[in-house]
């Protein structure tokens, strides 16, 4: 595939102007303003476009694009205990799979190369992504109420070594991580088996932490005082790369842990203000030396995986809650979403437009009225710029969507199976 003269995104998040980029195996091979010989592959125009670095949703429960709506005007506990667990206990592997497929629609027409998830059912929800193309950080998120389980017995965690040993001889989209749901939905030692089982297969950790104010306190009375960082420390969970959804109620010697583990936080601007959990200090989270990523949560309790507006909330929040007009700058929040996001699922090679790095990116159509005049590339893409603009996503060299099809998906089928699915649950769970 060659772009021809278009405007792309350094790694610095400033535009080069009159670029050509040559993608060969899955890789950029060239990326610079030479004039390039005839080229009998793909070529793209790059009039009028813009090239950036795809995006990474680094917290999500895909295949909740099922019961996007379904649970409305409640706390996060009653969201869960009264909506979401009830209609989770109805999906099997199927479900999962299809509503893995519908997310995979909507993240790859808005830009996202990669998502980094927890769900159960994992092997179905890789079978999905990695069918449609898209890159997966996968993880069960672990949960048990019994002291007295054996960690080993738990599914989750049998699909989880079951997954890591598929992913050995894959492409390497799909990788795996060890998921722990939360502190609030753990046993002490399901926490501790969990952060060895990291330890013993060097994978990260993906848990929530934080989240609302009730689930810090609640965690301190339970453990002696420990909050939810305090007492995963204690049970050697930050022995391994951490990537914490939420964080809202971090206190400060919280981040001094989080900061010397250099673990992650991953940013979920709108499902925290939809749940009312609150606004992180994000920014000041990043001053001190914490990565930051950008991610929508799942589609029940958001409603949607549109990254670009997390993009456009987490800037404006950053600035509203704090008072502050200069935090997260464009190009700052543009790197949280993108190279940051590399870095959390720690794929080395990818989250930047230059040559040797995997061909993860997404072109902009920004021909359009309210992306013209165009004063400061950044912000226009951050405070202007829609998912609708997205012209063509491509993960590792292959286009996954293209101004409205989506080359790897039955998207009819899909749409089809979900609502199909969607009326068997409900009928059951009304009694029909």
């Amino acid at each position: 595939m060659l772009i021809k003269d278009i405007t792309i995104l350094n790694r610095e998040m400033q535009p080069v102007d009159h670029v050509n980029v040559l993608v060969e195996n899955g890789r950029f091979a060239y990326v610079g303003r030479e004039e390039l010989p005839v080229y009998s592959g793909t070529v793209v125009d790059g009039a009028n476009k813009l090239m950036m670095p795809g995006f990474y949703n680094t917290h999500c429960h895909v295949p909740m694009t099922l019961i996007r709506g379904f649970g409305e005007g409640l706390s996060l506990n009653d969201w869960l205990t009264k909506k979401m667990f009830p209609f989770e206990r109805e999906m099997n592997g199927e479900d999962c799979y299809y509503g893995a497929l519908l997310g995979v629609m909507e993240l790859a027409a808005g830009g996202c190369v990669s998502i980094s998830d927890m769900y159960f059912n994992i092997l179905d929800v890789a079978r999905a992504l990695d069918e449609a193309g898209m890159k997966a950080n996968i993880c069960h998120g672990l949960s048990s109420s019994d002291p007295g389980q054996r960690p080993e017995s738990l599914k989750g965690w049998k699909d989880t070594l079951a997954l890591l040993e598929q992913s050995k001889t894959g492409n390497g989209r799909i990788k795996v991580d060890v998921g722990l749901h939360a502190e609030y939905t753990s046993t002490e030692p399901l926490v501790r088996a969990a952060a060895g089982l990291a330890r013993d297969h060097g994978l990260a950790l993906h848990t929530h932490i934080s989240e609302t104010r009730k689930e810090h306190e609640e965690c301190r009375q339970r453990h002696g005082g420990l909050t939810p960082v305090r007492y995963f420390k204690a049970c050697g969970v930050f022995e391994n790369p951490v990537l914490g959804a939420h964080c809202v109620w971090l206190d400060e010697g919280d981040r001094e842990i989080m900061a010397e583990s250099r673990a992650t936080i991953s940013h979920c601007i709108s499902a925290n203000l939809k749940l009312a959990s609150g606004i992180p200090p994000v920014a000041g989270y990043m001053e001190q030396g914490i990565n930051v990523v950008i991610a929508t949560d799942g589609a029940a309790g958001n409603n949607n995986l549109n990254v670009m507006e997390e993009i456009h909330m987490a800037a404006l929040a950053a600035k509203g809650a704090f008072l502050n007009p200069a935090a997260l700058p464009p190009e700052q929040v543009l790197k949280m979403a993108t190279v940051n996001g590399a870095k959390a699922q720690r794929r080395e090679d990818c989250g930047v437009i230059e040559a040797g790095f995997k061909a993860d990116f997404v072109i902009l159509d920004m021909d359009k009225p309210h992306l013209t005049p165009i004063h400061n590339v950044a912000a226009n893409l951050v405070y202007s710029a829609q998912a609708s603009d997205v012209y063509m996503t491509v993960i590792d060299g292959n286009t996954v969507y293209k101004d409205g099809q989506f080359p790897t998906i039955d998207c009819e089928r899909v749409k089809y199976e979900c609502v199909k699915r969607v009326n068997r649950i409900c009928g059951r769970l009304n009694g029909r």
